[in-house]
């Protein structure tokens, strides 16, 4: 069984060039597009291993804020020329530095409160995710369990409420999964796994100057190709596709999000005392923030993710650096009409 822990962040860079040496050349010669596309079967199983952490990086300092492992199994329940029917179900949850901060408290609060939650959901027959069919089921087991979890957390820390007041925090986070769209976005891992499905990428690179998320300048490169592949568990035809995202906000511009943002969250003299730091370390920082986002999708020729992840590192000229890594990699599968017995052997299915 592959394992998501043997992935470092150093692999990811080395993964790119060596995915990139070994595209198929006869298929390159034919082809100049890769669509992704599910070609998904009625009781087609995947279970994945998702790892998401947060580390910051002082000097020659790393600390690790916390770390999340995850297993989740999707199955599809039904398939029709219009699209399929999934279901996601939690299988385990773990989660490191959660003694450290609020972050991992939380998270190892909420997982209590809907280990047992699962996520009905609709795609196109591209495999694009459309609707979440139990909404306000999953709606309303949030919203009790984001209750009860506070309950503990705000327990446990009880000088938190003066920095982060209990009632704005959750009611911020009550109001993000109160609609269809909120709970979906709830679901990341979903945007992760099928985002990309249903788009056309060129087999040339890309490059697009456009305006991030946040409304800063960025410029991405896109490419798509085919792989060889590594293993017995790979095929012809799988591909993958690869994104970089460079951001960097000026220092009036850091300044300006930073006091907006620290207003939003904390109160009182946390709050100050944060705006203060970033606008001093601005005063020696004249190159201001920047963000870079790596991030490679890669599929099996059906259109079944494989591994998605995702390397986000901010830095703030030598003063501080803080990565984000979040991956997502396939651990077992049973396609309907496809038979592994080997696999099943060594895997249980």
């Amino acid at each position: 069984m592959k394992n998501l822990l043997s992935i470092a962040l150093t692999a990811f860079f080395a993964l790119s060039v060596q995915a990139q040496g070994t595209t198929l050349e006869q298929q390159q010669e034919e082809d100049t597009t890769i669509v992704v596309a599910a070609y998904f079967c009625k009781n087609d199983t995947m279970t994945f291993h998702r790892m998401q952490g947060k580390e910051k990086i002082n000097g020659n300092d790393t600390t690790l804020v916390h770390q999340i492992d995850e297993e989740f199994m999707i199955v599809v329940t039904d398939s029709t020329d219009k699209g399929y029917k999934m279901e996601l179900t939690p299988l385990s949850c773990e989660v490191r530095g959660k003694e450290e901060g609020y972050e991992g408290r939380m998270a190892s609060l909420m997982w209590d409160e809907i280990k047992n939650l699962r996520c009905r959901f609709s795609t196109d027959e591209w495999g694009t995710v459309q609707h979440i069919e139990n909404w306000r089921e999953i709606r309303d087991a949030l919203k009790k369990g984001y209750a009860s979890a506070f309950d503990h957390l705000y327990a446990e820390l009880p000088g938190l409420d003066s920095i982060m007041p209990r009632k704005l925090f959750e009611n911020m986070l009550i109001l993000g999964c109160s609609t269809e769209d909120g709970v979906k976005g709830q679901y990341d891992e979903l945007e992760q796994l099928f985002g990309l499905h249903g788009t056309e990428f060129s087999m040339n690179p890309v490059d697009v100057d456009d305006v991030s998320e946040s409304g800063f300048p960025s410029h991405t490169t896109v490419q798509a190709f085919y792989t060889k592949p590594a293993d017995e568990y790979d095929f012809d035809g799988d591909y993958m596709v690869q994104t970089t995202t460079e951001t960097t906000l000026s220092a009036d511009d850091v300044s300006s999000l930073a006091t907006s943002t620290m207003g939003a969250f904390f109160s009182g003299e946390m709050g100050d005392s944060i705006t203060k730091y970033m606008n001093e370390a601005l005063k020696t920082e004249k190159g201001g923030l920047k963000v870079s986002n790596k991030a490679q999708f890669c599929f099996f020729y059906n259109g079944w993710p494989k591994l998605v992840q995702e390397v986000k590192e901010t830095s703030l000229g030598d003063t501080f650096k803080r990565v984000e890594y979040d991956a997502i990699e396939w651990t077992r599968r049973h396609w309907g009409v496809f038979s592994f017995p080997e696999e099943e052997e060594e895997k249980g299915i």
